[in-house]
């Protein structure tokens, strides 16, 4: 007997001999059976299974089989009581409004061939949402979060490849996650959010411009930017933003996310994490300190800890970091991390190469530039954490 025909065979007899009564959870997880048969029995299997009483629905399929949830085993009384639904790598495709899932609390589409609008159909039922969770649904290009989802408080949209226009009109979120491309990203007047976390195209200008209004209540953002140039000052604050997380890959005049750090009088930390590009090192080595820019009338007095993780000779990094040591006053921890932030040190059994470290020549370069430009204007009140390349194999002091 193959491994997938005893599958099919184990979860087939097993069903068989079941009523379907007193079923609270049932997780089908077909990732490796590979037998196209099998799935001919999901239907009847899912009609055993899903009776009223149910709570929580898990489906997962292989990514190369294609698939569909069969819908009518949620309508009548069937899904009424269902509160939890993962799908994994299926198609979707709701055409009346599922009104038996009132009560679905939790909705999570993995890789989910589904529209926007069959999307925005299973939304308009499900009143009682709280978390909806999407990720790799390629095939949605506009998504509305409509005003009636007033349970709803966390968003999570990502990799959906071809989503350009996103708009909420939920007032209740708390947490935001998004992870794209070029999409225009409406969150409308989400006075409750509190956690955004977003990847995407120029957002940073996004965070600038739009959110101090939209969202004002911010407490945590968490954001990636590729190569993008922010000089300006908003004209509105973050008046509750205490913590802040920005990678930016590639190059960048570091010295001008003062205007962000500005834009929040009550931030804590800010963690700053670099991906940069080899044509970028080295630049500072030579460089006379008189030369480096310095901005005047910004004071961040409730900032405590600043972490830089792939610290590098930049110039503008380095006004960065001096201006933070300047106008914080209640500074306790800088931690510079100038390897790849993995953290790994080579040990006896390994060869003398750091085979964890991605650019130790310019980790080391980095090395010279905080002892030149860093260190002396480090207060006693601060604690100075530099992370370096292993000694052994790049021998430097600080």
């Amino acid at each position: 007997m193959s491994r997938d025909t005893g599958f099919t065979c184990r979860v087939d007899d097993i069903l068989k001999k079941h009523s379907g009564i007193g079923v609270k959870t049932f997780n089908l997880d077909f990732t490796y059976c590979c037998k196209p048969k099998a799935y001919e029995y999901l239907h009847r299997w899912l009609q055993i299974a899903v009776t009223p009483g149910i709570e929580k629905l898990t489906l997962v399929m292989p990514g190369n089989e294609d698939v569909s949830f069969p819908c009518p085993v949620l309508s009548d009384e069937n899904g009424s009581s269902v509160r939890y639904l993962h799908l994994v790598h299926c198609a979707f495709r709701p055409k009346d409004s599922l009104g038996f899932l009132r009560n679905l609390t939790v909705l999570h589409l993995d890789w989910v061939r589904i529209t926007g609008d069959e999307l925005g159909c299973l939304l308009s039922s499900c009143v009682a949402l709280e978390r909806l969770e999407l990720r790799g649904c390629y095939e949605i290009t506009y998504l509305k979060i409509p005003s009636w989802l007033q349970q709803l408080s966390y968003l999570q949209v990502l990799e959906c490849g071809k989503l350009r226009l996103l708009k909420n009109e939920a007032p209740n979120i708390h947490s935001f996650h998004f992870r794209g491309g070029q999409v225009e990203v409406s969150l409308g007047e989400a006075l409750r959010l509190k956690n955004l976390d977003m990847e995407c195209y120029r957002v940073l200008r996004y965070v600038h411009e739009e959110l101090p209004y939209s969202v004002p209540n911010l407490e945590t953002i968490t954001i990636c930017s590729c190569s993008e140039l922010v000089a300006f000052t908003p004209s509105s604050k973050f008046l509750h933003l205490k913590h802040v997380g920005i990678c930016i890959i590639g190059a960048c005049d570091y010295l001008s996310l003062v205007s962000l750090l500005d834009a929040a009088p009550l931030l804590e930390t800010f963690d700053l994490s670099l991906v940069t590009f080899r044509n970028s090192m080295g630049e500072l080595l030579s460089e006379d300190p008189s030369h480096l820019r310095r901005v005047v009338g910004y004071r961040h007095d409730k900032l405590q800890r600043v972490k830089i993780s792939s610290f590098y000779s930049s110039k503008s990094l380095v006004e960065l970091t001096s201006h933070i040591l300047e106008n914080s006053a209640s500074l306790k921890c800088l931690r510079l991390d100038t390897t790849d932030g993995r953290g790994i040190k080579c040990s006896a059994e390994r060869s003398h190469k750091c085979a964890h470290l991605d650019r130790p020549m310019e980790a080391r370069k980095a090395v010279l530039v905080i002892r030149k430009h860093i260190k002396g204007k480090v207060p006693s009140t601060v604690k100075l954490q530099v992370v370096e390349p292993c000694r052994r194999c790049y021998p430097v002091e600080l």
